[in-house]
């Protein structure tokens, strides 16, 4: 029951999660060819898409969410002015702490690249680059078991409604 509460409560952090893959597969020029922006089951959502003709590609297309949700946040928590608190002040903190919550990519994104990595790495020397990005997703998901994610949101909070007036 919690999980379907915190489900519900963090749907428009998956939807840009995935919007984030989506926007970043058109920039891209890559073929999408479904797209789930949220459900209920083992993943709330997902972007197939075609294999990136090169590495950049792919690395922007899996730290798409990050940067969309993290955008996102930051610009919802900046237009959070105290003292006053209205029911659009709630609303941005909400959707600005759901995006935030889902702004890691996941171990499929790891995997995808390290595969994309992998494959282009003989073309692309500099596709070496992309091991270092695996691992970093790989270990915020693990750091995710001890909610990491919420202190990057608390994170995002702080400095979007101080520093971003």
């Amino acid at each position: 029951m919690s999980y379907i509460i915190f489900s519900l409560l963090t749907a428009p952090g998956v939807v840009l999660h995935e919007l984030g893959h989506l926007l970043f597969c058109l920039l891209a020029g890559v073929k999408v060819f479904r797209v789930k922006f949220f459900g209920f089951g083992k993943t709330a959502g997902f972007v197939e898409h075609a294999e990136p003709d090169g590495f950049i590609q792919s690395l922007f297309i899996s730290f798409g969410p990050l940067t969309l949700n993290s955008l996102v946040s930051l610009i919802l928590f900046s237009q959070i002015t105290p003292p006053y608190f209205t029911w659009l002040h709630a609303l941005e903190i909400w959707i600005g702490f759901a995006s935030a919550l889902h702004a890691i990519p996941s171990n499929g994104d790891a995997h995808t690249l390290m595969l994309i990595s992998t494959k282009k790495i003989r073309k692309n020397p500099l596709a070496i680059a992309g091991y270092p990005f695996v691992l970093t997703i790989y270990l915020l998901n693990f750091l995710k078991r001890f909610h990491l994610q919420f202190l990057y949101a608390i994170l995002l909070f702080w400095l979007g409604s101080s520093y971003l007036k």
